[in-house]
């Protein structure tokens, strides 16, 4: 076959297909135009989830009757010049072809008005093709609006998903950007219904707990109850780490339980899905579910953004940093004892210390809460840890038994690297936390928090060895909608140790496991949730999820922060902690121990 060039219409829509997959994409090339004008207000409308129409309007800069129709030609930009500037790409948008190839497969139709201009300007394109290009009446900024999408490229539009569908897409997308640019207020529609609005005030913080939820604002069943699980998952938390070359903005919140985290990445405010960051957290956050969030920093010469069509990836000059900030991040929120950074001014004489800011820093935002000053009754010696069955420590009585009262070894399989050879109790603060003393390192721990992971290790333990089968004292009838999800799966669930029974058509659980001691727990809810999570991921074994759910369960038995506990208890907490197989964090994310080293003293006091 002889070679010959493609025509106009031909090239431009492939070219098109390359940048515009779904409605999604419209708008993702519209509100980065929007947010490199400066835009403070960015609004979205869809109708039919984008296939029929989509409507993006901003108050940005907007543009001059005679660039609009450049606007939509290939290959046109405001954004860059030169090839130097090609190098150092410091806006979103910079290639020239978003707007030309939404135009060449839809019915476009453009409205903007330049700051200061009396009048503003009106360009409509049907297929790549302008149909009318006059001055209009308008409000300063741009109004943009895509009609049919994909009308020309019937192929492309019936592989597009149900309206439902793509508009998730564009909901997920909507709010992404609005965490990554909380001084912007969007604001998102779908068939003239608000779905979103963010307001613009720069608190990302809040803006993230209004879309993960606040553990805070533990919704209630109408009889008063608190709704099982609450109304997010853990607590929001943020860690800054930095390397050599760029920095990131972490923010975590934990949801312990789910099989799969939802992971958003921004780079200089570019949404990215790079295989470099997937990879680092992959590799580190596999076992610590939730909602996170990363927004990297560094120089726009040490990142090519030129790499993908769509500008969805990015190449970085030095990727072993990326790994490197992600791993600070982790450690930081849920992994390594967390310690306060070092505050080391160099003081001449008559200056005053100003702290200033660590390089990194981890939190949980939300208020902690002052116990009560009437403290219950100290329990008896043993009396403590009976909450999770018997006494978890019980293999270690005997070496206990010969230390004095405010010292206790530590097993050398479980202590980590900075500790000594004892540790030593300095005290119990009126807020509840207990203050340690190990070699040249002040530890202060949690012991809600501590018991919490203890407790859970025993529990998870015990129920993969033996989870004991409990028969209830009235078979309790099944919801109708929720036994047709039963009676699908009834063998496995049986298999478990459940247990049904029949009568007149519906289905009763008679039998249920649980743990060796029992534990409080609502027989349908458990069914109900173990069989939720299972068939959810199907991922992870029925029997894995059952033991998780029962371990999980074992952690509403620890001591609360107010409780006052006896020297003997502090130091058995401590102890157990430290055998632990993940002892720096609570089975919810929180962090059991906050680790003051010698160095960070003598950092912080100006002694180094």
């Amino acid at each position: 076959m002889k070679i010959s060039l493609l025509p106009e219409d031909v090239y431009s829509r492939i070219a098109a297909g390359e940048v515009v997959e779904r409605p999604v994409s419209v708008v993702k090339e519209t509100v980065e135009n929007s947010l490199d004008a400066g835009a403070s207000e960015i609004s979205v409308a869809l109708h039919e989830g984008g296939k029929l129409r989509i409507v993006i309007e901003d108050n940005g800069e907007g543009m001059l009757f005679d660039d609009l129709p450049l606007a939509v030609a290939r290959h046109a930009t405001s954004k860059i010049r030169t090839v130097e500037e090609l190098e150092s790409v410091r806006s979103l948008g910079f290639r020239g072809e978003a707007l030309a190839s939404i135009a060449a497969v839809s019915r476009l139709e453009i409205r903007s008005r330049k700051a200061g201009e009396e009048q503003g300007s009106l360009l409509f394109i049907e297929g790549g093709r302008t149909v009318r290009h006059v001055p209009t009446p308008c409000r300063p900024g741009t109004r943009i609006s895509v009609e049919d999408l994909f009308y020309t490229l019937p192929a492309r539009r019936k592989f597009l998903k149900t309206a439902a569908a793509e508009a998730r897409r564009v909901s997920s997308l909507v709010r992404d950007l609005a965490v990554a640019y909380p001084s912007v207020a969007f604001s998102e529609q779908h068939d003239g219904r608000q779905v979103f609005s963010s307001l613009g005030d720069g608190d990302r913080e809040s803006l993230l707990r209004s879309l993960w939820g606040d553990p805070r604002q533990t919704p209630r069943t109408p009889s008063g109850a608190a709704h099982d699980g609450g109304f997010g998952g853990g607590e929001l938390r943020m860690c800054e780490a930095a390397a050599t070359n760029l920095s990131l903005e972490c923010w975590w919140m934990p949801f312990p339980g789910k099989n799969r985290s939802a992971v958003s990445t921004f780079v200089n405010g570019r949404t990215v899905v790079d295989s470099v960051i997937r990879g680092a957290v992959g590799a580190l956050c596999r076992s610590l579910t939730g909602n996170w969030m990363f927004f990297f920093t560094l120089a726009p010469e040490l990142l090519d953004a030129n790499i993908h069509p769509a500008k969805a990836e990015v190449r970085f000059r030095y990727p072993g940093e990326v790994f490197d900030v992600v791993q600070q991040a982790v450690l930081t929120l849920s992994g390594k004892p967390p310690s306060i950074a070092p505050v080391a001014p160099a003081l001449s004489s008559g200056d005053v210390p100003v702290r200033q800011e660590p390089p990194y820093r981890a939190h949980s935002s939300s208020p902690s809460s002052q116990p009560s000053s009437r403290r219950a009754p100290a329990p008896s010696a043993g009396e403590l840890f009976n909450r999770v069955a018997s006494s978890p420590f019980a293999d270690g009585q005997s070496s206990e038994a010969s230390c004095s009262e405010d010292t206790v070894p530590l097993s050398a399989g479980g202590s980590p690297k900075w500790e000594q050879d004892s540790v030593r109790l300095l005290g119990r603060m009126e807020s509840g936390y207990v203050v340690f003393e190990s070699g040249d390192a002040l530890a202060v721990m949690d012991p809600h928090a501590a018991h919490e992971r203890i407790g859970y290790e025993r529990a998870r333990r015990i129920s993969k060895e033996s989870v004991t089968r409990q028969r209830c004292a009235v078979p309790l009838p099944l919801p109708p909608s929720f036994s047709m999800s039963v009676r699908e799966h009834l063998e496995a669930l049986e298999d478990v140790g459940f247990s049904f029974e029949e009568r007149d058509g519906l289905l009763l659980l008679s039998v249920y496991p649980a743990l060796q001691g029992g534990i409080g727990e609502d027989p349908v809810r458990l069914l109900r949730s173990v069989l939720l999570e299972w068939t959810e991921e199907r991922k992870s074994p029925l029997e894995e999820i059952l033991w998780r759910k029962l371990a999980t369960l074992a952690c509403g038995l620890s001591v609360k922060l107010g409780d006052r506990l006896a020297a003997s208890e502090c130091l058995a907490l401590w102890r157990g902690l430290m055998q632990c197989e993940q002892p720096w964090s609570c089975p919810h994310g929180r962090p059991t121990v906050l680790l003051l080293p010698r160095s960070k003293l003598e950092s912080f006091f100006g002694r180094e």
